[in-house]
């Protein structure tokens, strides 16, 4: 079930149980399917349904992209965000178990571990999620560095990031990330999509967040996995020389996407998509 903030207020049901959401003051339109004026990304995308297809976890992609296309600036997608991506970031997150991201992006990005305002813990906790997502990171090359936040700022109540490799990965470099990560070994040098997935939701996944970067994208894509893509589009041109948020995917044709739903914020788009 969706809800809706209009002039500071809630409507729909869950305003009762979470009362919260009644105070809460956001300038951000929906444009599709229907014209509201005022809307709280967080009051929505966690409400939204995610019904799994297949035994698998739903995948949804959320990424960020300027108006020419880049997926980046100086190799970063922070300088395509502003107030309201910030706002529908954290509503995605508030919506996923896991979170799964490729080694580059962990490190461009300088990810730490995933962490929720109370606001967001009372809701995720009340939608019989823990209060934070675990995070995943995909890797072959094990090029990740004990001094990068989500192994050197992880508190020791905070979970261990999951770290997902391949049958047979280099050993010096597990030896230096010691027991600073969770381990999962899959079959083959580099993990497959579709391993990937199947291994969180042995996990207890409903709900993946695929992070990217635009590459991993590309597997996923390729491998049929991609249930939901999450897209802001920033009203900027880039004009470098940046991969689009999918890049070099292996597929014969298209995949046909359905427009779910478009939030407007100070000129920045934020589409809801649904694969067909």
């Amino acid at each position: 079930m969706l809800l809706w903030m209009t002039g500071g207020r809630v409507t729909g049901y869950p305003q009762a149980r979470y009362p919260w959401l009644a105070v809460r003051s956001v300038v951000m339109r929906q444009l599709l399917p229907e014209t509201i004026d005022d809307v709280d990304p967080l009051a929505v995308y966690p409400f939204d349904d995610r019904t799994p297809t297949s035994g698998a976890a739903w995948l949804m992609v959320n990424m960020v992209t300027s108006a020419d296309g880049a997926s980046s600036v100086d190799g970063v997608s922070g300088g395509l965000g502003g107030v309201g991506d910030s706002m529908v970031f954290r509503a995605v997150r508030a919506s996923c178990d896991w979170i799964v991201a490729a080694a580059g992006t962990i490190r461009a990005e300088r990810y730490g571990v995933p962490r929720s305002a109370p606001d967001v813990a009372a809701l995720r906790l009340e939608q019989g999620r823990t209060a934070a997502p675990r995070l995943a990171v995909v890797t072959e090359s094990l090029n990740l560095s004990p001094e990068l936040p989500l192994f050197a700022e992880r508190a020791p109540d905070e979970a261990k990031p999951l770290i997902i490799t391949g049958a047979q990965p280099d050993q010096a470099r597990i030896e230096a990330l010691g027991d600073q990560a969770e381990w999962c070994h899959l079959d083959g040098a580099r993990p497959e999509p579709t391993a990937i997935i199947a291994e969180l939701t042995r996990r207890g996944a409903k709900v993946v967040l695929a992070e990217g970067g635009p590459q991993f994208n590309a597997e996923l894509l390729a491998a049929g996995c991609i249930d939901e893509l999450c897209l802001s589009i920033s009203p900027h041109l880039a004009g470098n020389s940046s991969t689009r948020i999918v890049h070099n995917a292996a597929i014969g044709f298209p995949t046909e996407l359905r427009l779910d739903r478009l939030l407007e914020h100070d000129n920045c788009l934020f589409a809801r998509y649904l694969r067909r």
